[in-house]
């Protein structure tokens, strides 16, 4: 198994902070020089102001006595739709009803900028207990991670956890990290619930950090240190009385009441992560350790290892070059493994976000001898298709890709054998494509 754990503790120390802050800039009670003297008093390191549709910038913060804090521009985009926090933002968003639109937006400032993630806001919150649902959270990309615990709904309708959403969205392999944040407006709103990093304390460290998942979620739980070895998993914490060690669905696999815990991980684990709980409601959620196959088995005659371009401002297929696919194919991508609902697939999704434009992926064929063969595609956008430069096909996409929906005819050599695909996003719809060659 590949066991991607977020954990280094290279250099740098725990630093404490809270990425979800309201202040009289919109509907908070309390001045942003008040607050950051409320969250100094407590031992906070590093705070991100979010107030509703406000951007704060470092040049407001300059304003302010930072009283020694890290002090991370950000803003809650809550007008029209679901509540987003971006952080370490670089610029204003217009708060399109398109949730979508926002993160592709965020997206947009973090390739141009290198700064700037987005977390969607107390997914239980309402009555309904459904503030953002996870058919919304399964089919959104370009998210960091969602809070899973919020200090604020407690006192208002919903549930301040959302820890059932996140191990849904693991078991159905959508990285995510957890989030815990005050969402502070008011007195009793402080230091509820946090997020401790492990960086240097300057700013790029510890959003750096964070994007890693090198950090953990607290309510009153200290965890001291955790480690991998081999195929086990040891955690260790101040004070914890129980700690679980949790897997695919929200499954215990180990409990032990004490302050910390030593486990192997399961062989059929997608995700590993611990839950602590001390004196009432006293809690630490580590981030998911995720596990893969060490070896994926792909279905044997699809095309397995791609290049894959960035999204292109491109008007049509009309425009597209196999020459210009091989120069701006660089990201690499493999196609779907077996045993999996899209076995073959080369999922582009990712990289779309849903938006329109033409991505070029690029991949090679080797064949024994010069022969005839067959190229067998399935796509959801229009396509345009080369081998060895010269192109073989060229055709609208339909909705969903179905495997071998049109074979071609073409000649291959001896040797390595170059398959570029223009692939048109269909609008933002496309999710990429199914391709096979074999002998004819």
């Amino acid at each position: 198994m590949i066991v991607k754990f977020p954990y280094k503790f290279e250099k740098g120390n725990w630093l404490k902070g809270n990425f979800h802050i309201h202040t009289t800039r919109s509907d908070g009670v309390f001045s942003p020089q008040d607050v950051i003297n409320k969250y100094f008093e407590l031992g906070y390191d590093f705070l991100s102001f979010s107030d509703h549709d406000v951007l704060i910038t470092e040049k407001d913060y300059k304003l302010l006595d930072n009283k020694g804090l890290i002090l991370i521009p950000g803003v809650e985009i809550s007008a029209s739709g679901v509540h987003l926090l971006y952080i370490d933002a670089a610029e204003e968003i217009y708060p399109d009803s398109s949730r979508q639109k926002v993160l592709n937006d965020i997206q947009a400032i973090f390739n141009k900028t290198g700064k700037g993630f987005a977390i969607i806001n107390h997914p239980d919150w309402q009555n309904e207990f459904n503030h953002c649902s996870i058919e919304q959270m399964m089919e959104w990309t370009g998210y960091l991670g969602i809070e899973i615990y919020n200090g604020v709904i407690g006192r208002l309708d919903g549930n301040q956890y959302a820890i059932n959403k996140w191990d849904i969205l693991l078991s159905k392999e959508k990285k995510v990290w957890g989030f815990a944040n005050d969402d502070s407006h008011r007195p009793g709103d402080y230091g509820l619930g946090w997020n401790v990093v492990f960086a240097e304390k300057y700013p790029e460290s510890i959003i750096d950090a964070v994007r890693k998942g090198n950090f953990y979620c607290s309510t009153g739980i200290v965890i001291k240190h955790i480690d991998y070895d081999g195929n086990k998993i040891y955690l260790e914490t101040e004070n914890a009385k129980k700690i679980a060690a949790i897997q695919n669905a929200g499954r215990r696999f180990k409990v032990v009441y004490g302050n910390s815990i030593n486990v192997e991980i399961p062989q059929d684990a997608k995700y590993v992560r611990f839950e602590c709980w001390g004196d009432a409601e006293e809690m630490a959620w580590t981030q998911p350790i995720i596990i893969e196959e060490k070896e994926m088995q792909y279905e044997f005659d699809y095309v397995q290892n791609w290049l894959v371009s960035e999204l292109l401002d491109i008007s049509s297929l009309d425009h597209t070059s196999p020459e210009e696919g091989s120069k701006l194919a660089k990201r690499k991508i493999l196609c779907q493994p077996s045993k999996t609902v899209l076995a073959g697939f080369v999922d582009i999704r990712e990289i779309s976000n849903s938006q329109k434009g033409i991505i070029y992926l690029v991949a090679d064929a080797r064949f024994e001898s010069d022969s005839k063969a067959i190229l067998s595609l399935g796509y959801d956008g229009p396509v345009r298709v080369w081998v060895n430069e010269k192109e073989v096909f060229y055709g609208p996409g339909t909705n969903p890709a179905i495997r071998d929906q049109t074979k071609v005819f073409t000649n291959v050599k001896k040797g390595n054998n170059r398959i570029v695909v223009a692939l048109d996003t269909n609008g933002g719809k496309a999710w990429g494509i199914f391709c096979r060659i074999k002998d004819g």
